[in-house]
């Protein structure tokens, strides 16, 4: 059986960029709109889970990465050096930032789209429900959408 959790909760706004690419490698942001299904089977209670704890662990996930910097940490195109109290980011093209540390999540990425996002959020549910099939959907906006799924 299926159950799927989305809403206002389930909502993500971050700025990243996309190095090397023509427009998104400037620094800009998305308001994510994202859905969790997961497949199981029943429990005792006749329930695949129980939805309220599920949608806070999801909640707890995605909170994380909310009204936050993401910088891929594995991309060889950034070099990111933490100065103190904040991230000094270098790109390959010559650009150069400084974000406070407290406002950067360091994802380990090669970059910070939609794509990888989407399977970084499944990874974790995994890592806390692997007894479950898992599909994480993320919208950047209403046209680009991605789901994954193991």
């Amino acid at each position: 059986m299926k159950l799927k959790i989305s809403g206002d909760k389930l909502t993500l706004a971050s700025a990243h960029m996309l190095i090397k690419h023509d427009k998104c490698a400037r620094l800009h942001g998305h308001n994510y709109e994202i859905e969790v299904e997961i497949e199981g089977d029943l429990d005792e209670n006749n329930m695949v889970i129980d939805f309220g704890p599920f949608k806070t662990s999801v909640s707890s996930i995605i909170k994380e990465l909310d009204h936050m910097v993401l910088l891929p940490e594995n991309n060889s195109d950034l070099n990111i050096e933490l100065d103190q109290k904040q991230y000094k980011v270098s790109t390959c093209d010559g650009k150069f930032y400084r974000f406070p540390k407290e406002d950067v999540v360091l994802v380990p990425l090669e970059a910070t789209t939609v794509e990888l996002l989407s399977k970084y959020l499944h990874d974790k549910l995994k890592g806390k429900y692997p007894q479950f099939n898992i599909t994480v959907t993320m919208s950047e906006t209403p046209t680009s959408i991605v789901s994954y799924t193991e």
